[in-house]
C-alpha cells in the first residue's frame, strides 16, 4: 500500500531528528503514485539521497543522488503534496544535472515510453523537473535557449514538445484526437504552436505556414539554417490541420541510414517497428506526395544545430533550373558549367547537384587518408532520381604509395517505382558491382538486412546519400570501407583478388517481395555465395490491419578451397503472426566440410539451435531458437521456442513455453520445457521435462521490505531402453527425488557384429577400388554391355589405382596372405558395439593370368581421413560435450602406382630430308626386273589357323630353344644377332589383335 502523509512525515522527521546529513535516505518510487516520477530518473525507481536535509512540515527533502543521466551525483529536490487528508496527492522532483545533456538523450534515457527520432545535438538541458498530480505526469527540462516538456495523462497518451533556437518539435506516442490535444497541452500551460486537428503519432517538426503572393504554401527554414535548404522550400501539399494559421507538420527522420519507426506499431518487447514502405516513409499526414520509398515524402533530418527539410521526388520543392556546388570551399552557384573540383585532400569533399523537375542528379567526390601501403582513398557517388525510377553508382579507389598497386571497387543500383514484367514475376531493381585487388566481407545471415548492397535493391541511395538527399561521397567510405568490420577492404601484399556481384529485386505473384544477390570472390578464399531476403505480408494493401508479416534472410556460401558449404536462413525482427506484438524469431542452418578442410566429413543440421547443455564446437553455426514472443496486454507475455539438431554423434530436439504476468509488486510465471537427446543404432533416448509455476509479491511492513515467493516445480527425466527415470519435485519449502525403472547404466545397449554391419554402407560400397590413371576403355560384349566384374584393361606405359574403405584400417598388406604390413594406422574403436582397440586388416594383391604380381616395387601412398565419432568413437565422451564430432587421421585406404616404364614419346621427332630422299630411274635405264617374266617358285597359300599357331608356339619352350641354338650357330660365323630366346609372351598376346587377316605361308 502507498505511503500515507503520516508515514512519510514520520520517516522525514526521523532523518531530521538524527541530524546526520551524511546518512543516506531511501525512498521507494515503486509505491503507488510515485513510479512514473522516480523510475525515469533513478535506477530501480529507488531514490538514495546523501547529504540530505528533510522538512517534515512541508513534506520535502533535498540532497545529492545518482541519476540515470550522469555518472556524477546531481542536486535533487523532492516535494510531496496533500489536500489535508491522509493520502499523498502529488509529487514533484527537480534535479540539477552536473553536465549538459542532449534533449534526445534526456528523453530516451528517461524512458518516457516511446522511441523519439534524433534531435539536434546542440539542443541540451541542465535542469530537469518531474511531477505527477491528479493523474497528469509532466517532465520538463531547461538549459540555455532550449526547453523540453513531456506531458502524459492516463488514457490520452503522451506528448513531447521540444524548442530551441527557433525550431519546435512535437512527438506523440500514439494518435492524439483533437478533443484530447488541447486539454493535454493546456494542463501544463504549453504555449507552443500546435495544430487544431488530430495529431498523428510520431515525431514532427512544426514549421509556421507563410502565404506567398501566388497563394501556395511555403515553409520558411529556421533562422540561421536557410543556406542548408536554399532559404525556402516550396511544397505542393496542403495542411492536414485546418486553417492557414496552423503549422505545417513535417515528419522527423532518425540519423542517416537509421530506419524510420512507427510509434503505433510495436514488437513483442514494446519497441517501435519500422514504418511500412507502402505507407509512404517520410510522407506527411494529409500530403499528396504519393509515391513510395524514402524518396517520395517530405521529411526533416536533424543536423548539429537545427533541421534540414527535404522534399524530393514528385514534391516539386526543388529550385529553378540550376546547379549547386558544396564542399570545403563553400556553396557556389555555377550556372550550367561543370565546376572544377581541384585537388582534394584528406577529409574534404565536393558535391554537384542538378535539380530541375522531374530530373534530380547529384554527384560528389571525397578523399581520406588510407592505411599503409595506401596513401589516400578517393570515393565518388552519383545519384539520379526521376518520378519513375531512381539509381545510384558509387566507387572508390585506393591510391598506393610508391612501388604498390592501386585497389578499386564500384557498385551501382537502379530501381523503379513500379515493377517491370507480368504480375507473376516483376523486377523492381537491379544492381551490380566489382572490385579489383579488393576484398568483400560477406554478411552473416543475421546481418543481411544491414548489408548495403542488398539495401540498394530497394533504395539505391542507401549507400551514398546524405541527410538532405544529395550525394554524400564521405558516406560511401563510412558505410562500406571504414569501421571495426568494414564491408570492403583493399587487398594487401601480392594478392590480386577480384569480386563480382549481381543482384535483383523482384515481386512474385504480387505477394512475395524478394532481393537476391550473387557474389563471386577470388583469391586465397575462393567463394561463391547467394544472398537474399524474401518476405510476405497479409493483407498487403496499405491502410489495413496486418495479420502476418514474415521476412526471411537466406544465405548459401560455397568455399571450395576451404572445403565448406553453408546453407542458412533466419527470420528478421520484422516478422509477426496474428498480432504485431506476436514477434517471430529463429533460424536454420546446414553446414558440411569436405576436401581440404581439417573438419572433412563433419556436418551439422540445426533448426533453432542445439540442446541447452550441448557444448557447440567453434566451427558449428549459431542460430537463434525457433519461437515467438507475444506481449498480450503489457502485463502478460508469452514466449515459446523449439529446436532440432543433427550431428554425426547424436540428434537432439526440444522446446519450451514461458508465460509471465507482472503488475506492480506482483509477479507470476509458468515455465515448461522439454529437451531430448537421441542416439541411433543402438537406439537410445534421454528426455528431460521441467514445469514450474510460481508467484512473487513484494510488500512493505512499516519500513521493512519483504519479498514472498511461492513456487512449485516438477522435473522429469526418462531414458531407455530399458526404460527408467527420475522425478524431482520442488516446493518452496522442500524438494525430493523419486526414481523408477532401470538405472541409466543398467545396460550398455551394445550391438553384435551383424547388427552393426547394417549401419555400414552396402557391401559394394564398403570397400571400393578406384582407378586413377592408365585405365583403358573396355570393349563392350556381344550384348553391348560391359561387365562390372571384368578385369581392367590398363596401359603398358603405367597404371595407378586406390582403395577406399568405409571403416578405419589398422594394417595394410600387399599380399593375399602372410607378409608384413606396409602401412599401419591406429586401432579401431566401434562405439555401437562398445568395443575398443580392435585390429582391422586390409589386403591388396593383383593377379595376372593366374600369377600374383609383386607389388613391393610399386609406389604407394596411404590415404587418411576423419570418420564419425558416433560409429568409430570410444564411447567415453558425452554426446552433449560437443568438441570434435569426428575421429581424425584414420587410415582408410592406399594408392598404388606401377613402376615407371620407358617413355617413347608421342611423335616420331624430327625427320630430315635425307631420310626420305630417293634416286629416280631414268626411263631408258636398265630395269633390274623383267616386268613380263612369269612367277617362279612356290605359290603362297592361306591355310588358316596361322594366328592361333603363332599364339601357341611363338613363346613355347621348344621354339625358344631353337631360336637360341640358331643365334649361337650364327654367332660362330661372325653374325651376332643377340639373344633370341627372350620371353615373347607379350607378343603372343598381341598377336590375337595385331593381324587384320590370316597370314599367307610359303613352303621353305
Amino acid at each position: 500500500m502507498p505511503f500515507t502523509v503520516g508515514e512519510l512525515r514520520t520517516l522525514l522527521a526521523e532523518h531530521h531528528k538524527a541530524g546526520d546529513t551524511s546518512r543516506a535516505l531511501e525512498l521507494d518510487g515503486g509505491r503507488a503514485g510515485w513510479a512514473e516520477v522516480f523510475r525515469p530518473l533513478f535506477p530501480d525507481g529507488l531514490l538514495r539521497a546523501t547529504d540530505c536535509e528533510t522538512d517534515p512540515q512541508t513534506l520535502s527533502l533535498h540532497g545529492l543522488a545518482l541519476t540515470t543521466l550522469s555518472t556524477e551525483p546531481a542536486r535533487v529536490r523532492v516535494a510531496f503534496a496533500d489536500d489535508g487528508g491522509p493520502e499523498i496527492t502529488g509529487v514533484s522532483l527537480h534535479a540539477g544535472l552536473p553536465t549538459l545533456v542532449p534533449v534526445s538523450t534526456l528523453v530516451q534515457g528517461l524512458g518516457v515510453g516511446w522511441e523519439v527520432s534524433a534531435l539536434p545535438t546542440a539542443a541540451t538541458v541542465r535542469q530537469v523537473e518531474l511531477r505527477q498530480q491528479d493523474g497528469v505526469f509532466v517532465l520538463s527540462g531547461t538549459g540555455g535557449s532550449c526547453a523540453v516538456t513531456v506531458v502524459g495523462h492516463e488514457g490520452a497518451g503522451r506528448l513531447l514538445l521540444a524548442r530551441c533556437d527557433g525550431w519546435q518539435v512535437l512527438c506523440a506516442d500514439r494518435d492524439v484526437p483533437r478533443r484530447q490535444l488541447s486539454p493535454l497541452v493546456g494542463a501544463v500551460g504549453l504555449d507552443g504552436v500546435v495544430p487544431d486537428a488530430d495529431l498523428p503519432g510520431g515525431t514532427w517538426l512544426t514549421v509556421p505556414r507563410v502565404q506567398t503572393s501566388a497563394g501556395a504554401g511555403r515553409q520558411k527554414a529556421p533562422e540561421g539554417h536557410a543556406s542548408r535548404s536554399g532559404g525556402w522550400a516550396a511544397t505542393s501539399f496542403g495542411s492536414a490541420f485546418g486553417g492557414g494559421a496552423d503549422p505545417v507538420m513535417i515528419p522527423v527522420r532518425g540519423a542517416r541510414r537509421s530506419a524510420a519507426v512507427d510509434a503505433r506499431r510495436r514488437d513483442g518487447l514494446g519497441r517501435p517497428l519500422p514504418l511500412l514502405k507502402e505507407a509512404g516513409v517520410g510522407a506527411a499526414p494529409g500530403s499528396s506526395a504519393g509515391g513510395s520509398g524514402p524518396w517520395r515524402g517530405v521529411y526533416a533530418v536533424a543536423v548539429g544545430d537545427g533541421f534540414v527539410v527535404v522534399a524530393p521526388g514528385a514534391l516539386g520543392h526543388r529550385q529553378a533550373h540550376r546547379f549547386r556546388l558544396s564542399g570545403p570551399r563553400g556553396p557556389v552557384a555555377t550556372g550550367l558549367s561543370f565546376p572544377d573540383f581541384g585537388d582534394l585532400v584528406d577529409g574534404e569533399h565536393v558535391t554537384v547537384t542538378y535539380d530541375k523537375s522531374p530530373l534530380y542528379v547529384s554527384g560528389g567526390l571525397a578523399a581520406k587518408k588510407a592505411e599503409p601501403p595506401y596513401a589516400l582513398v578517393a570515393g565518388g557517388v552519383l545519384i539520379v532520381d526521376t518520378k519513375s525510377f531512381s539509381g545510384s553508382a558509387v566507387a572508390a579507389a585506393y591510391l598506393p604509395t610508391s612501388g604498390n598497386r592501386a585497389s578499386f571497387f564500384a557498385f551501382g543500383a537502379l530501381t523503379a517505382d513500379k515493377g517491370i514484367g507480368p504480375p507473376a514475376f516483376q523486377v523492381r531493381g537491379v544492381a551490380g558491382g566489382m572490385g579489383w585487388r579488393s576484398n568483400l566481407r560477406l554478411p552473416s545471415v543475421e546481418e543481411l538486412a544491414d548489408f548495403p548492397f542488398l539495401q540498394a535493391l530497394d533504395d539505391p541511395t542507401a549507400i551514398g546519400a546524405g541527410p538532405d538527399g544529395s550525394a554524400d561521397p564521405l558516406a560511401v567510405l563510412d558505410t562500406l570501407a571504414t569501421g571495426a568490420e568494414p564491408w570492403i577492404t583493399p587487398a594487401g601484399g601480392g594478392e590480386d583478388p577480384l569480386w563480382i556481384t549481381a543482384g535483383l529485386g523482384f515481386t512474385i505473384a504480387e505477394r512475395l517481395d524478394g532481393r537476391a544477390m550473387l557474389v563471386l570472390q577470388t583469391g586465397q578464399d575462393l567463394t561463391f555465395a547467394l544472398l537474399g531476403i524474401a518476405g510476405m505480408r497479409f493483407p498487403k494493401e496499405p491502410g489495413r490491419r496486418r495479420y502476418a508479416n514474415v521476412e526471411l534472410g537466406l544465405e548459401a556460401v560455397l568455399k571450395p578451397r576451404a572445403g565448406e558449404l553453408t546453407l542458412a536462413a533466419q527470420l528478421t525482427p520484422n516478422s509477426f503472426l496474428l498480432d504485431e506484438n506476436c514477434r517471430l524469431r529463429g533460424g536454420v542452418a546446414f553446414k558440411t566440410w569436405f576436401g581440404p578442410s581439417t573438419h572433412k566429413g563433419d556436418f551439422v543440421v540445426t533448426l533453432g539451435g542445439y540442446h541447452r547443455n550441448y557444448k557447440r564446437p567453434d566451427h558449428y553455426p549459431t542460430v537463434p531458437r525457433l519461437g515467438f514472443d507475444w506481449d498480450l496486454s503489457g502485463k502478460v507475455t508469452v514466449s515459446g521456442e523449439a529446436y532440432f539438431a543433427l550431428t554425426p554423434a547424436a540428434v537432439m530436439a526440444g522446446g519450451g513455453l514461458d508465460v509471465r504476468f507482472s503488475s506492480g509488486a506482483l509477479h507470476a510465471w509458468l515455465t515448461a520445457r522439454v529437451d531430448a537427446l537421441i542416439q541411433w543404432k543402438p537406439f537410445y533416448f534421454d528426455v528431460g521435462l521441467h514445469v514450474s509455476v510460481g508467484v512473487q509479491a513484494r510488500i512493505k511492513i512499516w519500513f521493512v521490505k519483504i519479498t514472498i515467493t511461492v513456487e512449485v516445480g516438477v522435473a522429469l527425466r526418462v531414458w531407455g531402453p530399458p526404460t527408467g527415470g527420475e522425478a524431482r519435485i520442488k516446493l518452496w519449502f522442500v524438494s525430493f527425488t523419486i526414481g523408477f525403472g532401470r538405472g541409466r547404466d543398467a545396460d550398455t545397449h551394445a550391438l553384435d557384429w551383424p547388427g552393426f554391419r547394417t549401419m555400414l554402407p552396402p557391401r559394394e560400397n564398403t570397400l571400393r577400388l578406384l582407378p586413377l590413371t592408365g585405365l583403358l576403355p573396355e570393349a563392350p560384349g556381344a550384348d553391348g554391355t560391359r561387365g562390372a566384374d571384368a578385369a581392367w584393361q590398363v596401359a603398358t606405359s603405367g597404371f595407378s589405382f586406390a582403395t577406399d574403405s568405409a571403416m578405419p584400417i589398422t594394417e595394410v598388406y600387399l599380399a593375399a596372405g602372410g607378409g608384413s604390413a606396409v602401412e599401419t594406422g591406429s586401432r579401431v574403436d566401434i562405439r555401437p558395439m562398445d568395443r575398443r582397440g580392435l585390429t582391422s586388416v586390409h589386403r591388396v594383391w593383383i593377379t595376372l593370368e593366374g600369377e600374383t604380381v609383386d607389388l613391393q616395387d610399386w609406389a604407394r601412398t596411404a590415404s587418411t581421413t576423419s570418420v564419425p565419432k558416433a560409429l568409430w568413437g570410444s564411447g567415453d565422451d558425452d554426446p552433449l560435450d560437443g568438441g570434435d564430432e569426428l575421429v581424425g587421421d584414420q587410415l582408410t585406404g592406399i594408392a598404388l602406382a606401377s613402376p615407371a616404364t620407358p617413355d617413347y614419346g608421342h611423335d616420331t621427332g624430327y625427320i630430315g630430308e635425307d631420310a626420305i630422299a630417293f634416286d629416280p630411274i631414268a626411263p631408258d635405264g636398265t630395269q633390274p626386273l623383267d616386268p613380263s617374266a612369269p612367277p617362279a617358285g612356290p605359290a603362297p597359300d592361306r591355310p588358316g589357323g596361322v594366328i592361333e599357331a603363332i599364339v601357341q608356339t611363338v613363346n613355347a619352350p621348344a621354339q625358344r630353344d631353337a631360336r637360341g641354338q640358331l643365334a649361337e650357330a650364327l654367332e660362330g660365323f661372325g653374325v651376332g644377332l643377340g639373344a633370341l630366346d627372350s620371353d615373347l609372351s607379350a607378343y603372343a598376346r598381341a598377336a590375337e589383335t595385331a593381324f587384320t587377316a590370316e597370314p599367307m605361308l610359303l613352303n621353305a
